[in-house]
């Protein structure tokens, strides 16, 4: 019975080729989607869970006001020993840094690289092996340590113990190899090195990051509130207590504590899996229209296998089978698909899983949950056409419902689809090209060199698509930053606490190399001007002024506004600046370049040709256009795979309607010769159609406008700076779908319009 049932399915699916071959790429490319998007979920929300008790495991972080994030994940090395020694609810404590450094085989030979710095407690905490050589690299600056790994890409063999590393050109001798634990953790590493001395008990220098596991049984929340607001005295610091520290799970911290803007967004990986699903949506919905339009078609057929003794089982059996069927080509050729994308999604998503077991589980529930609806979906069709059929009360509504249904869900969905898409691309468009930035993002760079090399400026100055470079602060790429707390301001009011402002100690060749605007007052232009200072318009907002002008910030003078420039992610407000002259705990300078972008691999290979000439350690350019895509790479993502879907969510609709109009066209073509002999054209039977697909149209838009500028509208509350949903979207998408529409039922109307009415009665 079953092969039976194999056969009969197989016939049908080729019959139906064009139909059922879109059906089956449409879940094969859904469910490429959602596998790779739930693989990608559980891989990031897994982070760090392999330590062990890694439950009771916490990073240490406090609240702050530099960066974007609004996050300090960095701390002083004591803090680790202090809080062991302060609190009995902490089993273990570690304090460690872990950064990129340019390491080689040799002083002209560097990449970057991973590095840790570590000490004793930190190996007893996490659990890491000596696998060869000795420990004593803890206590010795001179030494290193390397992962197998490591050893294996830059000497080709694990034996490196004796060998020396460069770094910045200054060699390390290995003396260990020790375990490491790959790329799923927010602290991957390459090298271990020891902590030097002169940080073990200093309190000034800020840069290391703090877990600590708690002790079994442990309140993780009573102990962070204890943490926070009782903290402990710093030894030898006279009496100065630290508090306000906060605790965030190590595993769930990726996304917290230690979320980075170039990184993609979960939230934008979790809506890449409701794609999928949407596409299996689609695809489901298409594959039961034409299932349910076959079942109305043989309708007498299946009316008369009943009455005759076969059950519904049986009749069930038979369509699931075919489904079955369809399912199991999708999910082989799904498969294949994601065998040939994995490198792809592998360097996409920074993976390090073997994910194919994971994808037949997911593949398995879309195939159980399909099987469910269909049998629903057979069983409700099949009781209601034996009804009808012995009855005799049938209509071509009835008949016509689910088909209808069906079709305005595909269109609903695709519209839906393809409105996201058009409100995302010109919001993309919206942020790289709008003048509210603020400054001028066109032709600038930052030039980063380790060590610094006055000659490489030299070069760069004699290329003719260079016009200057300048030793000044760089606005973006954002190399450092430097914030005050301002307890004292004009208009302060009492019980008002204190305000952070981001300082640039910089002038006016520096508003006039970025084009940042002077909205009133005066520049800063010499040594007079040391007391003065100008602030951006959210300084303004932030301080209450109506009148800024002349207003003291701590012993600071205010005696000009500038615009407000866009250096952060899009989504993040633009922070209160202050700009002086005075550069009194000054960090440096960058180099900055102004040239023309097109010219920019030009300059590119001549920086490359020249550091490979003389050697050079490590030299590198970011321009500013180059450092603001960074932040959107969660959006290009989506762009892009909205595009994709969109594709092919269209594309499997309109071979709906192809399907539904090619099926409706063969059942109606006694009803099409008889109006054509009573005198209808061509044209009015096509008109008549077409109203029936625009009407259909029409109501999927309305659903799908207002379902999408509800989605669309909370999506682009999170820009500071959002784009419009003009009307012309609304009705370009009508337009475009109506043509799309016309040209998929023209060719089948048309044929059925000219029939000879005579032979078509004859042949019924």
């Amino acid at each position: 019975m079953i092969v039976h049932y194999l056969k009969m399915a197989l016939r049908s699916l080729i019959r139906y080729k064009v139909q059922n071959i879109i059906s089956i790429l449409g879940i094969a490319v859904g469910f490429v989607c959602f596998a790779f998007s739930m693989i990608w979920i559980r891989y990031e929300l897994s982070y760090d869970t392999f330590h062990r008790d890694s439950d009771r495991m916490y990073v240490v972080y406090k609240k702050s006001d530099h960066g974007f994030t609004n996050i300090s994940d960095v701390t002083h090395y004591p803090v680790a020993r202090d809080i062991k020694n302060n609190f009995p609810e902490v089993e273990d404590a570690a304090a460690f840094m872990n950064e990129p450094a340019v390491v080689g085989r040799s002083p002209q030979n560097g990449d970057f690289s991973m590095r840790i710095i570590v000490d004793s407690a930190f190996i007893n905490m996490f659990d890491i092996k000596l696998l060869s050589g000795s420990w004593s690299f803890l206590n010795n600056q001179e030494e290193v340590a390397v992962t197998e790994e490591f050893a294996e890409r830059l000497y080709g063999t694990k034996n490196v113990l004796g060998k020396d590393l460069f770094f910045w050109k200054s060699p390390k001798k290995i003396s260990a190899v020790v375990s490491g634990w790959g790329k799923h953790s927010n602290f991957r590493y390459d090298i271990m090195l020891g902590v030097d001395e002169k940080f073990r008990d200093d309190y000034r220098y800020s840069g290391f990051y703090v877990c600590l596991r708690l002790k079994d049984g442990v309140n993780a929340s009573v102990f962070a509130q204890k943490l926070k607001n009782k903290g402990f005295e710093v030894p030898g610091g006279g009496g100065y207590t630290i508090r306000n520290f906060l605790l965030e799970k190590l595993s769930s911290s990726r996304y917290t504590v230690f979320y980075k803007y170039d990184d993609i967004s979960l939230s934008y990986v979790k809506m890449f899996s409701v794609v999928g699903i949407t596409v299996i949506l689609v695809s489901l919905v298409n594959f039961f229209s034409i299932l349910i339009t076959r079942m109305n078609i043989r309708r007498r057929e299946i009316a008369l296998r009943i009455s005759c003794g076969s059950g519904t089982k049986e009749l069930i059996l038979m369509f699931v089978t075919e489904l079955v069927v369809m399912m199991l080509f999708s999910g082989l050729i799904g498969m294949s698909m994601m065998e040939l994308l994995k490198s792809e999604f592998v360097r996409l998503a920074d993976i390090e899983d073997n994910f194919y077991l994971s994808s037949l589980w997911y593949f398995f529930v879309i195939l159980i949950m399909s099987v469910v609806v269909a049998v629903f979906l057979i069983r409700y069709s099949s009781r209601k056409t034996v009804s009808e059929e012995i009855i005799g009360n049938i209509t071509r509504k009835s008949r016509l419902s689910f088909q209808n249904g069906s079709i305005v869900i595909q269109f609903m969905i695709s519209v839906t689809v393809l409105f996201c898409l058009a409100v995302l691309f010109k919001q993309l468009y919206y942020l790289k090209s709008t003048d509210e930035v603020g400054f001028e993002r066109d032709g600038k760079a930052c030039l980063y060199c380790q060590p610094k090399d006055i000659q490489i400026i030299h070069f760069l100055r004699k290329l003719p698509y260079v016009h200057e470079i300048k030793e000044m602060y760089s606005l973006l790429p954002q190399i450092a930053s430097t914030s005050s707390t301002i307890g004292e301001w004009d208009g302060k009011s009492e019980g008002q606490k204190p305000v952070t402002l981001q300082v640039i100690r910089e002038g006016r060749d520096f508003l006039d190399f970025y084009g940042i605007k002077l909205l009133r007052g005066n520049y800063l232009t010499g040594k007079e001007d040391i007391k003065s200072v100008l602030i951006n318009e959210a300084a303004v907002r932030m301080f209450g002024w109506s009148e800024p002008i002349g207003k003291k910030i701590y012993n600071y003078t205010v005696v000009g506004v500038i615009k407000d420039f866009h250096i952060s992610p899009p989504t993040q407000p633009v922070k209160p600046y202050m700009i002086t002259l005075d550069r009194r705990n000054d960090h440096g300078s960058d180099y900055v370049i102004s040239f023309d972008e097109e010219h920019l691999s030009d300059l590119r290979n001549s920086m490359k040709d020249y550091i490979e000439k003389n050697g050079i350690n490590f030299c590198y350019i970011k321009t500013a256009n180059e450092a603001y895509e960074e932040y959107l790479v969660s959006e290009k993502m989506l762009m892009k795979l909205l595009s994709f879907v969109s594709m092919i969510c269209v594309v499997i609709s309109l071979f709906g309607v192809y399907s539904h109009v090619s099926l409706s066209c063969e059942r109606r073509r006694k009803e099409i010769a008889i109006r054509k002999i009573n005198g209808a054209t061509a044209g009015n039977i096509m008109k008549m159609f077409f109203k029936d697909y625009l009407l259909m149209l029409a109501v999927s838009c309305i659903i799908a406008f207002l379902a999408g500028t509800v989605v669309m509208k909370k999506w682009l509350e999170q820009y500071v700076e959002q784009t419009s949903m003009d009307a012309w979207i609304y009705f370009g998408l009508f337009i475009l779908m109506a043509a799309f529409i016309l040209l998929c039922v023209a060719r089948s109307i048309w044929k059925a319009a000219n029939e000879n009415p005579a032979e078509v009665i004859k042949s019924e």
